[in-house]
């Protein structure tokens, strides 16, 4: 085989293959073999017609596409290899001439990866917003566990409301005079130090007392899912039936039992402790990666073809819309909400940042000699079946059976390589607050 390259513009490449006439002849033999085994011919057997006969039954042309298509696929990848090129999609075949004794020549179309040329990725300093915890953090995480333990009871005294306390309601919007649809609620509980209202509904009520009947106002969210509420102000009627506060169980060991396999609440409390201070390095860590990527992907220079673009755009709004369904959200009321013209513009910066991302990590893999070794292989998939809650076993046979989830791995493997090349081989400093 011999091929014959010549670029086109937007990242395209025509590919002329020659196929020696010896190679072509024995692949039309082959093909008009094992196509003869898949017809009737009347008179003969499956698979025991003479040549000549199902060459005239089938057709010679008919068998020449077979042989091309037989032949194309290894044949262009020894050309990709031989030009040491980097595609981007599955080829196309423009041509082909096959006169039965001569060779074969094929003429092919694919559109490339865009070149990237890197800036500098090691060595260098970045500057990154350190995540920091407050001092008080393990108290936080106890009382949020004794929160989760506690109960509530009336409150008896005669005294207001307060962000810490529960209350009973009754209440009712309107807006522009006019009852809100679905706006309306009887004995319901609000957390007022954890409400999930409308921003000013939940502090409106802090401050009045138990019996009391008032109106509070406030105001919708601009990015509020109901296209006819939103920025919109309202008025709502509250009754007030009863003003609730938490009893929190003290932090015993008895409490530190219901809350895992803890005998005791130091243990707990290491426990704790503990996970305070991976959650900061592990943050840190993503903090890290986000500023020297952010660094390199500025400073990377990539021409990606628009077509290039235009596919990752479908990919970007098939996602959105599956994951917007999955949610019970209609994708058309979304679209309309925030605007054909915005949705569009989001999509398109996606799937521009999701090209660059990739072929970068690409670029620095293949500057850096990444290799993906079976112990990488092992060492995701017990990252996957942890974050899955299953076996390592149960993803190997996933693997198994679909090529492209072993592909998914395989990359997540390089990515972390490529994420370890980073953090390992540069220098980084806090950002001064």
């Amino acid at each position: 085989m011999t091929s014959k390259l010549e670029i086109l513009e937007k990242n395209t490449a025509k590919i002329d293959i020659t196929v020696d006439k010896e190679t072509a002849q024995k692949a039309y033999d082959a093909a008009v073999k094992r196509m003869s085994q898949h017809v009737n011919i009347p008179g003969f057997r499956k698979g025991k017609a003479p040549k000549n006969v199902v060459e005239k039954y089938l057709g010679i042309e008919r068998i020449k596409v077979q042989v091309v298509e037989d032949l194309f696929p290894f044949e262009f990848n020894k050309a990709v290899d031989e030009n040491k090129l980097e595609v981007a999609t599955q080829p196309s075949i423009e041509s082909f001439n096959f006169n039965l004794g001569d060779d074969l020549t094929i003429s092919a179309k694919v559109e490339l990866k865009p070149e990237v040329q890197l800036g500098q990725y090691k060595d260098v300093t970045v500057e990154f917003e350190q995540y920091n915890v407050p001092d008080n953090a393990l108290e936080l995480e106890l009382d949020a566990i004794r929160n989760r333990f506690s109960t509530v009871k009336n409150v008896e005294e005669d005294r207001a409301a307060t962000d810490k306390d529960l209350v009973l309601i009754d209440f009712e919007g309107f807006v522009d005079g006019k009852a809100i649809d679905r706006g309306a609620g009887k004995n319901y509980t609000l957390d007022l130090g954890h409400s999930n209202f409308i921003p000013g509904f939940a502090e409106a009520i802090v401050g009045h007392k138990k019996g009391e009947e008032f109106t509070i106002d406030v105001t919708f969210p601009e990015n509020y899912m109901e296209e006819t509420l939103k920025g919109k102000p309202a008025q709502f009627k509250i009754k007030l039936h009863e003003i609730q506060t938490r009893i929190l169980p003290e932090l015993t060991d008895e409490l530190a039992k219901k809350v895992g396999k803890f005998e005791t609440a130091e243990a707990l409390k290491e426990d704790i402790s503990k996970y305070i201070e991976n959650s900061v390095n592990t943050e840190n860590e993503k903090r890290k990666m986000e500023a020297i990527f952010n660094k390199v992907l500025n400073e990377a220079k990539i021409d990606i073809q628009e077509s290039m673009i235009q596919r990752e755009i479908d990919a970007v709004f098939a996602e959105t819309k599956a994951a917007a369904e999955r949610q019970g959200q209609d994708w058309n009321k979304i679209v309309e909400a925030q605007g054909k013209d915005a949705v569009d513009s989001q999509a398109r910066e996606e799937a521009i940042r999701r090209i660059k991302n990739s072929l970068i990590i690409e670029k620095i893999a293949k500057t850096e000699g990444v290799k993906i070794e079976q112990a990488d292989i092992v060492q995701q998939v017990s990252v996957i079946a942890q974050a899955y809650h299953t076996s390592p076993n149960e993803i190997l046979k996933e693997i198994t059976n679909n090529r492209h989830f072993f592909t998914a791995i395989t990359q997540q493997a390089a990515i972390k390589k490529v994420n370890d090349i980073l953090l390992n081989n540069n220098k980084f400093v806090a950002k001064s607050v």
